[in-house]
């Protein structure tokens, strides 16, 4: 029996005599149907217990759209924030720290393709258009063994592949940004995707300075970003399917600013990601399928200064090739079998300089050396059910980098400064190796509950240059060297899932500790950027991380969503820093608790809020000062030593869904939210000033982004 709500259902008598495979077609059908309950849906709605997979959420867009935005732009990656371990990189920004991780240390995927700066706006929005995506998953924990390159996450997103039946479109106009996505069949074998944003803060400010009559400078404010999602697939034939998809997006800054009667500063940024994924999905029999993939993946940005004496021009690059073959393996129903291998080829260019010294008559050009770099990776990996109690997915990942010439390797003394330079020609002249074993294990306890314990290795080749909080356009990258080993990760955790009420209700709690080897950070005042030693900025040591959280769901009625509060600690010990002793790392924030609430009054009208506390974030701030010959000088806490002040928020949303036009289709939808409902002041950063008029007495001010943020958007789909 084939049936679906709204279409007739069709009665087919099917004699297993062997492996068939049967395509059905429902016509659309007036009467209403009643509701219909599928036998393999129970497996859907205790998956969180009955699977081996532990540490992992997935994500439908339709949830990510209930929960209020800020400014009203539904946000992929804002969402990821509010999830039980994750946690924000700073107030309004895009970037997250997983368990203990980097920003670097989360791999995250379009449709397969890395993206290396995955925000818009300097991080208040994300790269991600929300009409574009179908789905994401974020693994914390117990990774498969056909991800590898980080060390504390893999998001992985997928776009929506298209109507195939009919044409559709559906769109968004807000405060900041409108937005436009159409899906439609391409011919009778495959369908296709394709959609677009623009923001219009600078439409806005050039309207604005006109009206003010500063029509000179109104050409000169530029300050937006545009993105383009496209997607199409294809159904050669029974066993053969092609896709196709490609992300593009880019962020603009044009500034001008008067510093005086004759002398002007003239500031234009330009930066952006491009990806190109090509897969072709091959079905050698009903038990045995493969995907060979290709992508490409490429981060730039541009920086042109002038002053009325002085110019320079910076660029730089992030580009990736990659070629994947994975196989899929159905041994038996409870035996399943996934192997693969893949090749991705690095290329890092950190800058190319351009300089200009008008007054002296000087012109300079620099170049920071090329970094090229191949890392290539084999997998297996095994689903089996051992019983109907103990389930065991287990993996093992072997993965390799080689570095590439032509490069100067350099050679460091005890006092970390160049000694000795060797030039290394065309072809390998550095290799690093690692296996990566992971398990995960299912233990079910009852119907209702079960216990869960992974392992996992895991090893990352390129990292990020940053002594920032959050990612911002100038992220430098950098690949494993002779000096430079690849960072390493342990990770154990331990589960206990229960589900309430036929599943309507989950609770679950999970430890984690996870050992982090060859960690990096900077030493104090290190020089990052036009530095074409960056290794002797960097020193090496070991962190760690642990933590407990817990979350409860509900999942099914009007009322849904999930509170959530999670414990952790992520601590480095780096040599020369801090006097060698355990330090706090820059994200750490040991108390999180997170509500995220949605209740559907009816079909047209739905609330949403999310409240979130957490500790503040740790930092270097001067705690004292003494006096020097009648100078006072700051005394500065260890690293990362002191915290602002705890942060914590309420966001509250009102959806109102008007009714749908039977002829046109045409569907539309208001959202009015309130960012920080009520109003506080969440410092970003701590500020010390010294007030001349008390004896020159040193007080702390604190600076906050945002206030109550009211919003709204039109959306409509048809």
């Amino acid at each position: 029996l084939v049936s679906y709500l709204g279409f007739a259902e069709q009665k087919v008598t099917i004699h297993l005599t062997s492996n068939q495979t049967m395509n059905f077609e429902l016509g659309e059908d007036a009467a209403v149907l009643g509701e219909v309950v599928v036998s393999a849906e129970k497996e859907n709605k205790d998956r969180n217990i009955s699977s081996s997979e532990m540490s992992v959420d997935a994500v439908k867009i339709k949830s990510i759209k209930a929960i209020p935005a800020l400014l009203g732009e539904v946000d992929v990656l804002k969402y990821i924030q509010l999830l039980p371990g994750v946690k924000s990189a700073g107030e309004g920004t895009s970037g997250f720290h997983v368990r203990g991780g980097n920003l670097d240390q989360n791999l995250i995927l379009l449709d397969e393709a890395p993206i290396y700066n995955a925000s818009h706006l300097l991080g208040f929005f994300s790269a991600f258009n929300p009409d574009a995506v179908k789905d994401m998953q974020l693994f914390k924990g117990g990774f498969p063994a056909n991800y590898g390159g980080r060390l504390s996450s893999v998001l992985d997103i997928r776009m929506k592949e298209g109507n195939s039946k009919k044409f559709t479109a559906n769109g968004g106009i807000g405060l900041l940004m409108s937005r436009l996505a159409i899906e439609a069949p391409l011919g009778k074998n495959g369908s296709f995707m394709v959609a677009g944003r623009r923001s219009y803060i600078d439409v806005v400010a050039k309207t604005f300075k006109k009206i003010k009559g500063d029509k000179e400078d109104a050409e000169l404010d530029i300050f937006f970003f545009r993105d383009f999602n496209a997607k199409a697939n294809y159904r050669i034939n029974a066993k053969n399917r092609i896709f196709a998809s490609g992300y593009f997006g880019r962020d603009f800054i044009d500034q001008k600013e008067e510093e005086e009667e004759d002398e002007s500063l003239r500031l234009k940024i330009d930066w952006g990601n491009t990806t190109g994924t090509l897969r072709w999905n091959h079905l050698f029999s009903p038990k045995l399928f493969s995907n060979l993939t290709y992508y490409y993946s490429n981060y730039d940005y541009f920086l042109d200064f002038s002053a009325i004496n002085f110019k320079v021009k910076w660029k730089a690059l992030l580009r990736e090739h990659s070629l994947k073959a994975d196989f899929g393996a159905y041994l038996s129903p409870k035996n399943e079998l996934r192997f693969g291998a893949q090749l991705i080829q690095h290329e890092i260019q950190p800058g190319d300089v351009e300089s200009a010294d008008i007054t002296n008559d000087l012109i300079g050009e620099f170049k920071i050396q090329k970094n090229k770099s191949y890392e290539s990776a084999i997998y297996i990996n095994n689903k089996i059910d051992i019983s109907n109690k103990l389930k065991i997915n287990y993996g093992l990942r072997f993965s390799m980098l080689q570095n590439v010439g032509p490069h100067d390797a350099y050679t460091l003394d005890d006092e970390f400064n160049v000694i000795d330079t060797t030039s290394h020609k065309k072809g390998i002249y550095n290799t690093y190796k690692n296996l990566e074993p992971r398990v995960n294990i299912r233990y079910r306890l009852t119907q209702n509950n079960s216990l869960k314990a992974s392992y996992t290795r895991t090893a990352q080749y390129i990292q990020l240059a940053s002594t920032g909080n959050s990612s911002s356009p100038f992220d430098i990258w950098f690949s494993s060297s002779n000096l430079i080993k690849p960072q390493l990760a342990d990770q154990v955790v331990l589960g206990y899932y229960q589900n309430l009420k036929n599943n309507d209700y989950e609770f679950s709690a999970e430890v984690y500790f996870k050992k982090f080897y060859n960690s990096i950070d900077f030493r104090d005042h290190a020089s990052l950027f036009f530095n074409a030693q960056l290794e002797t900025e960097l020193r090496i040591g070991r962190s760690r991380a642990y933590g407990i959280e817990l979350v409860a769901k509900k999942k099914e009625g009007k009322l849904t969503g999930w509170i959530s509060y999670s414990y952790s600690k992520a601590e480095k010990k780096i040599e020369t820093i801090n006097d060698f002793k355990w330090y706090n790392a820059r994200f750490d924030k040991p108390h999180n608790l997170t509500l995220v609430a949605s209740y559907h009054l009816n079909k047209g009208v739905a609330f949403g809020t999310n409240f979130i506390y957490s500790t503040g974030s740790p930092g270097t701030y001067a705690t004292g000062t003494y006096n020097f010959f009648g100078t006072s000088v700051p005394l500065y806490s260890e690293r990362n030593g002191a915290r602002l002040p705890h942060y914590h928020r309420l966001d509250a949303s009102l959806t109102l869904q008007g009714k749908k036009n039977k002829f046109r289709r045409l569907q539309t939808e208001w959202v009015f939210s309130i960012y920080n409902l009520y109003n506080r002041k969440n410092a970003f950063a701590i500020n010390f000033k010294e007030n001349k008029n008390n004896g020159g007495l040193r007080y702390a001010e604190k600076s906050a982004i945002f206030g109550i943020v009211p919003a709204f958007t039109f959306n409509c789909k048809f």
